[in-house]
C-alpha cells in the first residue's frame, strides 16, 4: 500500500507556512498580555483578521495551483512574510507587548516589507515564466497553422491554402476588376502506377511531379495538391492564353521525367492531363474546383 501514497505537493512549503503561523501565534500567547475587554476595537479586530484570513486564503490556493520551481517558493515566502504582519497586526487587538520594549508593537509592518519585496521579485520570475510560455505556445501555433497549410506527402500547400488564396482573389477582381487564372492536372493512371509498383513509389511520384510543376511555372504562381493525383496551379491577374501556354509547357517538362525502381530500371514517363479556366466573374472557390474538374473530364474524355 506505501506505493500507493501520493507525496504532498510543497511540502516543504506547507511546512514553513504552518511552521510560520504556529510561532506567530505562540508568540504572541507566551510574551503578550491580554488587554482588558473594555479597550477591544471589534471593528479593527475584524477587519484585520479578515486580512489575514483573505492572505492564508491566497496562499493556499498558490500551493494547490501553481507548479513547483522558483517563482511558486518566492511567492509563497513574500505571502507568509505579509500574513505574519497581518496576524500580528490582529494580534495586536488582543494582546499588549509594551511590557516587553515600547516600540516592539511597530516592528509588524517590517515582515510586509520584505514579504512585499520578495513578491516584486516573484513577479518579475513569473513575467520571465510568462512570456517564455507565450513563445512557445506562438511557435506551437505557427507550427499547426502551417502543417495545416501544407501537404504533407509532397510539401505543397494544401487545398485549404489554395482556397484561402482564391478567395483573395476573387476580392481583387471585385475591387479592381483583375482576372486571373486556374489550372487543374491530373495524372495519368496513377492507380495503375502504384498498384504495379508500390504506395511508396507513387507518393515519390507525386512529390516529385510537385516540384517539377513548381519549377516550371512563375513565381508569382501558386501550386497545391488538390487530391489525390491531382494539383492546381492559381495563376494571378494572367490571361487565359499565357496559363495554357504555362500549363502546357508544364505537361511537355511531365513528358521528358522519368521513374526509376530500385534497380534502377526507367519507369514510364509522367504525363499530366490538364485543364485551365479564366475568372472573370466572382465565384466561390467551390464553384471554380468544379468547373475545372467538369472540363478536365471533358478533356481526358476527348484524348
Amino acid at each position: 500500500m506505501a506505493h500507493c501514497i501520493k507525496p504532498i505537493k510543497h511540502l516543504q512549503l506547507w511546512v514553513m507556512l504552518v511552521f510560520s503561523v504556529t510561532l506567530t501565534l505562540l508568540f504572541a500567547i507566551q510574551f503578550g498580555e491580554l488587554k482588558p475587554y473594555v479597550q477591544l476595537e471589534v471593528l479593527d479586530a475584524i477587519g484585520e483578521g479578515g486580512l489575514a484570513a483573505m492572505s492564508l486564503a491566497w496562499l493556499v490556493a498558490t500551493l494547490l495551483s501553481r507548479p513547483r520551481g522558483r517563482v511558486t517558493t518566492a511567492l509563497v515566502s513574500g505571502l507568509t512574510l505579509m500574513l505574519i504582519s497581518l496576524l500580528l497586526d490582529c494580534l495586536d487587538e488582543f494582546f499588549s507587548f509594551n511590557h516587553i520594549h515600547p516600540t516592539l508593537s511597530s516592528l509588524e509592518a517590517f515582515p510586509a516589507l520584505v514579504g512585499m519585496i520578495v513578491m516584486s521579485m516573484a513577479m518579475y520570475w513569473w513575467y520571465q515564466e510568462q512570456t517564455y510560455l507565450n513563445l512557445t505556445l506562438l511557435r506551437k501555433e505557427r507550427q499547426f497553422r502551417e502543417h495545416t497549410f501544407t501537404d504533407y506527402v509532397t510539401g505543397l500547400y494544401s487545398v485549404r491554402y489554395m482556397e484561402k488564396q482564391i478567395d483573395a482573389e476573387v476580392s481583387q477582381l471585385i475591387d479592381n476588376g483583375t482576372r486571373f487564372c486556374v489550372a487543374i492536372l491530373d495524372l495519368k493512371a496513377y492507380s495503375r502506377f502504384c498498384f504495379e509498383h508500390g504506395i511508396t513509389k507513387g507518393e515519390l511520384l507525386l512529390r516529385d511531379t510537385g516540384q517539377l510543376i513548381t519549377l516550371n511555372i512563375r513565381g508569382c504562381d501558386l501550386t497545391c495538391r488538390y487530391a489525390g493525383d491531382k494539383f492546381v496551379v492559381l495563376y494571378p491577374a494572367t490571361k487565359l492564353s499565357t496559363a495554357i501556354d504555362i500549363t502546357g509547357r508544364v505537361c511537355a517538362a511531365a513528358k521528358m521525367h522519368h521513374q526509376y525502381d530500385k534497380n534502377l530500371v526507367k519507369l514510364n514517363p509522367t504525363t499530366l492531363h490538364f485543364a485551365c479556366i479564366e475568372v472573370s466573374l466572382p465565384m466561390q472557390s467551390e464553384q471554380i474546383f468544379e468547373q475545372l474538374m467538369v472540363q478536365l473530364t471533358h478533356n481526358k474524355q476527348a484524348c
